[in-house]
């Protein structure tokens, strides 16, 4: 497996530090130039939701990268400590569409992405995955 972790701090400046890393990660595996469209695209537009949505003004918190190939396939992970608010309440991951509607700054991913999967972990993080062809 192909993977590396990138974590920064929930400040929007950050943004540049995160491509960087994604194009640093994308030309170590000569990916081609749709591929890092795609994964620049879907890591800018879910950064720059967690960093406007997820916390509140001035709260403190800290967002992990991880990005993996798995042959075709890239994997795309993001993990945050903020309140759990990505799907609204009873929505399940299939309902992505819906939830657009109500993120509809993360529309967007839904052309991107071949599937999203979003689950709170036992120690009280989100993680979002977004699998990418």
């Amino acid at each position: 497996m192909n993977n590396d972790r990138l974590t920064l701090t929930n400040r929007p400046e950050n943004l540049k530090l995160l491509l960087d890393f994604v194009q640093k990660w994308a030309k170590n595996r000569s990916l081609p130039a749709n591929k890092l469209t795609s994964l620049e695209s879907a890591a800018g537009e879910i950064f720059q939701h967690l960093v406007k949505h997820a916390y509140a003004p001035g709260e403190p918190g800290a967002i992990a990268v991880e990005l993996e190939q798995k042959g075709p396939r890239l994997r795309l992970m993001f993990e945050d400590d903020a309140l759990p608010n990505f799907l609204p309440k009873g929505r399940s991951t299939s309902q992505v569409a819906e939830a657009a509607h109500d993120a509809p700054h993360l529309s967007g991913l839904q052309h991107l992405a071949e599937s999203l999967i979003y689950y709170r972990t036992a120690d009280r993080k989100n993680r979002l995955v977004v699998f990418l062809n």
